[in-house]
């Protein structure tokens, strides 16, 4: 069985596959045999076919199926035998199939990206710092707060932190569009639920106001036939309330979740919780700087179908936070393209830490398990109960092992690669919008 193959470098290849009449002629009159054993054609009894009878009638289909199942084998054989890494299925097209012949057939598939990772002490990423200030703690509590707050109507002009009840119709070129006017429509100003410039323009107004807000729809906006188009929205206020704070006593601290007898008890738990949060947070920010950092310095191709994978894989999960049935998964609902970039980027990741594990031997610690597991079950009403659960399943154990592999790849990482400290504001840091 011959074949060619390109340089193991490149994601698209590509096996040229000679199938020997010989060995098709084999299996067809095998496979005839079978089919005259078995065969019931009318004018015969049971088996009794004569054999030209029977390659009349079956022939042409079991040689088909000869042809496919022989290419397929060889196939595979071949790519076991150079030692492949296929990740998308072949493309068997025939390209000769004359009977009394030998078959020939070019076999195009992807392979697994074979990289070189460059050198670490290259690979500059931001380790972001960031702290609780007293501040960022009291805001914090005035927003547990507001969220538990009762709106009460005022007479005084509208400022940021109140909510504005309005009319509203928005128009483009003069002309009013879909899901662009309402009434009795609540806003919270300095919420940044509204397109830039909304609520601000709300600021300094009062019951019976009206107003035109001259703006513009961001360039990335959801309804693709409004984004970066100017807008007027013609206003008017029909309400302005503001927040009645709830008193800080322990009411409102069982409200909020948390056991406390005083203020500054209260206060404690807060911060504790916000610390654990923002550890979490920092941690991740500057993991996604490493693999932004190691992404650039690695450039390379990846695989289609292993794009195409994640791409399902987003979409699926998407569905599932939006309470979606699968089955009621619809290709016009989540365009491919909304997830491809992000799912080239985390394909091209996965490979790269994928290569750090393989070049530096790295196996799950039992420690960091152990750590990552406890830290879960924790917050469960019996841990021990949920850390028995863990290592008893071997599938959640073995998402937890990942887990920790890559945590493990990230220290490698951090060790190996250059860190500028860059120090951020708590807000910044929680908001999502920095770093």
């Amino acid at each position: 069985m011959k074949f060619s193959f390109k340089s193991k470098a490149e994601i698209n290849q590509s096996l040229d596959i000679v199938v020997p009449n010989k060995d098709i002629e084999e299996q067809v009159l095998s496979k005839l045999k079978v089919a005259q054993k078995d065969s019931k054609l009318k004018g015969f009894r049971k088996g009794k076919a004569p054999m030209d009878v029977v390659t009349s009638i079956y022939g042409p289909e079991i040689r088909q199926d000869v042809l496919w199942d022989l290419a397929s084998k060889t196939f595979s054989k071949l790519a076991q035998e150079k030692d492949l890494k296929i990740v998308s299925r072949p493309n068997l097209i025939p390209e000769k199939i004359e009977e009394g012949k030998d078959a020939k057939f070019k076999a195009t598939f992807e392979v697994y990206p074979e990289i070189s990772l460059a050198k670490m002490s290259k690979v500059s990423y931001t380790n972001f710092l960031c702290e609780i200030t007293d501040e960022d703690l009291d805001n914090t509590v005035t927003n547990l707060q507001k969220r538990l707050s009762q709106w009460e109507p005022k007479d005084d002009i509208s400022k940021s932190g109140d909510q504005v009840k309005i009319d509203f119709i928005g128009t483009i070129e003069g002309e009013e569009f879909e899901g662009g006017t309402a009434n009795d429509f609540v806003v919270e100003i300095g919420s940044k639920s509204m397109i830039e410039g909304f609520e601000d323009g709300l600021i300094g107004l009062k019951k019976g106001d009206k107003k035109i807000l001259e703006l513009e729809f961001p360039s990335d906006y959801g309804k693709s036939e409004l984004a970066g188009k100017p807008v007027n929205f013609e206003t008017e206020v029909n309400e302005v309330l503001a927040p009645k704070l709830p008193d800080l006593d322990t009411e409102f601290f069982k409200s909020a979740g948390i056991e406390a007898e005083n203020v500054e008890s209260f206060k404690k738990e807060v911060r504790t919780k916000l610390e654990e949060d923002l550890v979490n947070i920092v941690n991740g920010k500057v993991k996604q700087s490493l693999y932004d950092a190691l992404l650039e310095a690695n450039e390379f191709e990846v695989p289609l179908a292993m794009v195409d994978s994640e791409v399902s894989n987003m979409k699926q999960d998407t569905a599932r936070r939006m309470g979606m049935d699968l089955k009621d998964l619809k290709e016009d609902l989540f365009p491919d393209d909304m997830f491809k970039e992000e799912a080239t980027k985390r394909v091209k990741v996965g490979i790269l830490l994928n290569k750090v594990i393989e070049e530096k031997e790295l196996k799950p610690d039992a420690d960091k398990v152990k750590e990552i597991i406890e830290e879960r079950a924790k917050n469960y009403k019996d841990p021990q109960q949920v850390i028995n659960y863990f290592y008893s399943d071997d599938e959640q154990l073995r998402n937890i092992e990942s887990i920790s592999l890559e945590e493990q790849v990230v220290d490698v990482l951090k060790l190996e690669a250059k860190s500028n400290d860059e120090n951020i504001s708590y807000e910044d840091c929680v908001s999502g919008t920095y770093g």
